[in-house]
């Protein structure tokens, strides 16, 4: 073989390993900005956990101080049977549960 086309074949070589380190550079490079979208997706859907909790135990607040007007008199809605089961303690803590069990998923 001649010293020409050895030279030739290792810039082959060389030309060959340039386009794999390249490749492989893109792929890391791929690879990152996958994770880094799954981590911002993650934060997102954490987010909208932490706001559908915290809506919910507000709206449980505020069914037990209305239920607790209600009782004392100073607030009337509706009438008492229908207070009590609507607007009442066991609403209250049924929202006050989902929003724990929101903020927990």
């Amino acid at each position: 073989m001649t010293a020409g086309r050895k030279r030739q074949l290792r810039r082959q070589r060389q030309g060959v390993e340039r386009r794999r380190a390249a490749h492989e550079h893109d792929a890391r490079e791929t690879q990152r900005q996958q994770v880094a979208a799954e981590l911002r997706q993650a934060y997102v859907q954490h987010h909208r956990r932490h706001i559908a909790a915290f809506s919910m135990w507000a709206l449980a607040v505020i069914l037990a101080v209305s239920h607790i007007f209600e009782h004392t008199g100073t607030l009337r809605l509706m009438s008492p049977g229908l207070e009590d089961i609507l607007i009442g303690w066991p609403m209250a803590g049924v929202l006050a549960v989902s929003g724990a069990f929101v903020y927990g998923t």
